[in-house]
């Protein structure tokens, strides 16, 4: 794949030769490795079975240490391994996703495929789970899980190229997105959702590419491609899809419109896109109707409304100083994802440059800059001022929390800094200090705020990384068109963030273990039976949906099915409290025997208080409980004891009371 080489001032129009070649394996030496490398890569960690799951953290003796891993899991990134890692294995073990029988399936939240035809191709790479009958399940967990990383790599640097950027500083936009502390601290989910949003922006460039060259039925074929790519973006975590996806997506469309000679092939290739994409989007809609109208009329997140609120500095600028949260004491403000966010320090970088490289941009250029801008300067103010009520009536703002905000808006931040910088031509020296002394301060301001969220946190580590952010900023202004500031850049993202995730081979425990034997031994007696399991912790909720097990309780990802949850509370006097979404769900078996009682035992945890024997005489069919505590009773039939997160499971067979 190559495309066109590094120039301070590429043509808008016509299609340059080096554009015409884009795609060919035949080009220069930089562009094959740029695809070959990512693609051996790939390969490497699908066949090693690594992944950065923190799935070690369920295991048969609750250390923390139930699999074969190098660093260590944290418990806080409990959406990865407490939730998706299960529901992912979950389609390995069963071929479809897994759901309580009281909530609708996850698969528009987490990009599954549970085989219904349009939801298969949205959804492509979720249908290597459904592969689990025949491949290795460990392979597999990893080809899926590291698919968004090939298409990141593969796709962002050469689209960054075709807005201006120069090689070196294309590939500082990947080091900075992927290695942003809100990547590493939310389990890279910004690098997911930039990856298609990067992959569908750029095919639809080679859309537009072919169309100018007159291969219109390949134009049209690579413009379907890209719109199913880009209608990704509307599930999945829809506020950072708006956040940190939907702006480089529209500083693409900006720039091939801006193009007044190939303007009318721009917008048939969009057209043709944006149909495919709308037929895509609707048809999987519709397979999965039930969960999306679930989700839009749950209390939370679908009727929350918000404003713009002010953030605490560390939220917005702190990110370079976060590189002591893996050993440090934890925050005493919020946690460490909260407080983690991309580098909205290149924002300020952006404006010390901004004159000298806008002189130097052509139209289709400056419309990119002038979009990233645009969403950069929106996104900081949602999260830097109070909105007040009129923020409540903002259209898709008023669905992002300022907190979220303040953490993905230095994402196109970094991408507008990149375009702008490579405009840079000449010496450029006298920039690169003001650069260095902007970044600096603006660093010292956002790490020392987030000594008060890390009493660990020492001041030698401030300036530490005040003088890290002013010396990449230096050397990437002095010298934007040399490489080793970007490596430098590398070197130091790494050093502060490596430790972050763990780097596990295979699946732990929760499919190799005597815990996971028992758990699909009782799968297939349920199963036989035609009944379900409940249980009263969350990390046995893990290991029986893992194994594909039918149960009662879980992850109700995306929301409630309302008469399912009648059964429970007829009345729906506990409505506020199941009508959620991306909860936890358990039994806690004490409650009343004539009622059961729901309760919200977090913001993202309900809890059902019910007696066994009423759970045994309800209609919700549920045949078997395992519990972390023996349970007396007439209602309860012991059947085996086995041992999970460092504790004895008891099984019980249900029968009413005689």
């Amino acid at each position: 794949m190559s495309e066109s080489p590094d120039s301070p001032q590429p043509p808008e129009s016509p299609l340059p030769d080096e554009e015409r070649r884009t795609w060919r394996i035949l080009g220069s030496w930089p562009d094959r490795l740029e695809v070959l490398l990512p693609l051996l890569a790939y390969t490497a960690i699908v066949l090693g079975s690594l992944s950065t799951s923190s799935l070690g953290l369920l295991s048969v003796e609750g250390t923390g240490e139930g699999a074969d891993q190098w660093g260590t899991s944290l418990p806080i990134r409990s959406d990865e391994w407490l939730t998706q890692a299960p529901i992912d294995l979950s389609v390995l073990a069963h071929g479809t996703s897994t759901a309580p029988s009281l909530s609708q399936d996850p698969d528009l939240i987490y990009q599954i495929s549970s085989g219904q035809v349009v939801e298969s191709v949205l959804f492509h790479e979720g249908n290597l789970l459904r592969l689990g009958p025949w491949l290795p399940d460990e392979m597999l967990f990893s080809a899926f899980r590291a698919w968004p990383w090939l298409l990141l790599v593969l796709a962002l640097p050469p689209l960054l190229r075709r807005m201006g950027a120069s090689r070196p500083l294309s590939w500082l936009g990947v080091v900075l997105v992927f290695l942003a502390p809100a990547s590493l601290w939310w389990s890279f989910m910004p690098v997911r959702i930039m990856a298609f949003a990067a992959a569908g922006s750029y095919v639809l460039w080679l859309a537009r590419d072919r169309m100018v060259a007159g291969h219109r039925v390949v134009a049209v074929l690579q413009a379907a491609v890209a719109g199913v790519l880009l209608a990704r973006l509307v599930t999945y975590y829809v506020p950072w899809s708006l956040t940190l996806g939907v702006p480089l997506v529209i500083a693409t469309g900006v720039y091939l419109v801006a193009d007044r000679v190939t303007r009318r092939q721009a917008l048939l290739t969009v057209g043709a896109g944006a149909l495919v994409s709308l037929a895509v989007l609707a048809g999987t809609l519709l397979e999965n109707a039930a969960s999306l109208s679930a989700e839009l009329n749950t209390v939370y997140p679908g009727l929350r409304r918000v404003t713009g609120a002010a953030q605490m500095p560390s939220q917005l600028v702190g990110g370079p100083a976060l590189f002591e949260m893996e050993d440090g004491a934890a925050p005493t403000l919020l946690n460490q994802s909260e407080i983690s966010s991309g580098f909205l320090v290149c924002a300020f970088w952006a404006l010390v440059v901004w004159r000298r490289a806008w002189a130097g941009a052509t139209t289709a250029q400056r419309g990119a800059i002038t979009t990233l801008a645009a969403a950069t300067a929106l996104w900081s103010a949602w999260a830097m001022f109070d909105w007040g009520l009129l923020g409540e009536h903002v259209p898709l703002l008023s669905a992002v929390l300022p907190v979220r905000a303040a953490q993905t808006v230095g994402f196109p931040a970094t991408l507008l800094l990149v375009l702008l910088v490579s405009r840079l031509t000449g010496d450029s020296s006298r920039l690169a200090v003001a650069a260095a002394v902007t970044t600096g301060v603006v660093t010292a301001y956002g790490a020392s705020d987030a000594r008060r969220a890390l009493p660990d946190l020492a001041t030698w580590q401030v300036w530490a990384a005040v003088l890290a952010v002013s010396a990449v900023a230096y050397a990437v202004t002095r010298w934007p068109s040399r490489s080793w500031p970007v490596v430098g850049t590398l070197v130091v993202c790494l050093a502060a963030g490596i430790d972050a995730n763990p780097v596990v081979r295979g699946v732990g425990d929760l499919r190799s273990s005597p815990a996971a034997d028992a758990a699909r031994a009782l799968t297939r007696r349920a199963e036989a039976d035609g009944t379900l399991i409940a249980t009263n912790s969350m990390a046995a909720n893990a290991l029986l949906i893992a194994n594909g097990a039918p149960t009662l309780t879980g992850n109700q990802v995306t929301g409630p099915i309302v008469s399912e949850w009648e059964k429970v509370d007829p009345d729906h006097e506990y409505e506020n409290v199941w009508n959620r979404g991306a909860s936890y769900l358990y039994v806690a078996f004490d409650g009343e025997r004539d009622a059961p009682w729901v309760e919200e035992a977090a913001p993202d945890v309900i809890v059902i208080h019910a007696h066994p024997c009423w759970l045994a005489e309800s209609d919700l069919d549920v045949g078997y409980v395992v519990a972390t505590l023996e349970i007396p009773g007439p209602c309860v039939r012991p059947l085996r004891t086995f041992t999970w997160n460092g504790g004895p499971q008891y099984v019980y067979a249900l029968r009413e009371r005689g």
